[in-house]
């Protein structure tokens, strides 16, 4: 009896605790860490909750394969770090700037057109995966790419074989 008691009580105490500390929940992200650099001439873009939650949910599914935690598997020495991506030619540390490489990808110079290397909306033959993708698609997994590093100091490091 005494020993049923003290597995009750410890029972107890151990929903107790979970109740007052209530659930887990993701990041917060506030107003701030959702508001991000729209172009090159100083105007910003503010995702919602919802947008960044898609373009996070895009960028696991199908950017993840090559671009784990921002690290890029094909080549070491550029990631979707912000210090990367700035100095990218043309820079793709904007939201505009991803979608447009989205669409019309270049090598990390800008010489090359990448079409058919990386994955885009413009070639649906050669990845259907992206051929749903809308707009409002693209824009949400751009944002997702310029927010992850404010949220994991990690994002867009080296990729050590």
């Amino acid at each position: 009896m005494v020993k049923r008691f003290f597995w009750v009580a410890i029972a107890t105490v151990f929903f107790l605790f979970h109740l007052s500390v209530g659930s887990v929940n993701a990041v917060e992200l506030t107003e701030a860490t959702r508001t991000i650099p729209y172009d090159g001439t100083g105007k910003t873009a503010t995702l919602t909750e919802q947008e960044f939650a898609n373009g996070q949910r895009l960028f696991v599914q199908e950017c993840t394969q090559c671009h784990l935690q921002g690290k890029t598997k094909t080549n070491n020495n550029v990631s979707l770090g912000l210090s990367d991506l700035a100095k990218a030619e043309p820079p793709r540390d904007t939201l505009a700037a991803i979608v447009d490489y989205l669409t019309n990808p270049t090598s990390y110079d800008g010489e090359d057109d990448y079409k058919e290397l990386h994955p885009n909306v413009s070639r649906p033959d050669i990845y259907p995966e992206l051929k749903n993708w809308t707009k409002q698609d693209l824009t949400d997994v751009a944002g997702y790419t310029l927010i992850a590093p404010r949220l994991d100091e990690r994002w867009g490091g080296t990729i050590y074989f």
